[in-house]
């Protein structure tokens, strides 16, 4: 059987242990160095454009529509 209660004292421990760790290093001396370029990977700013055909084609593989739209099953997570 599984006690919760010990394995949240167990997992504080280790955040404890690890905080400690982490506060041993002096990281703001330390010059940091990539060794690859930086890129901007984003794509240009233009108009905005849809394919005529992408709503027909999504509606056409989705399982279940209704009046042109998707219909899903509500998430148990959600209220």
């Amino acid at each position: 059987m599984v006690d919760i209660e010990k394995i949240k004292k167990e997992a504080d421990e280790i955040i404890k242990e690890f905080s400690k760790v982490l506060e041993s290093f002096e990281l703001d001396e330390e010059e940091t160095y990539y060794i690859l370029d930086t890129k901007n990977v984003l794509r240009t700013d233009d108009e905005p454009s849809l394919d005529e055909n992408f709503r027909d084609d999504v509606l056409s593989i989705a399982p279940k529509t209704k009046d042109g739209y998707v219909v899903v099953e509500k998430g148990k997570w959600s209220n």
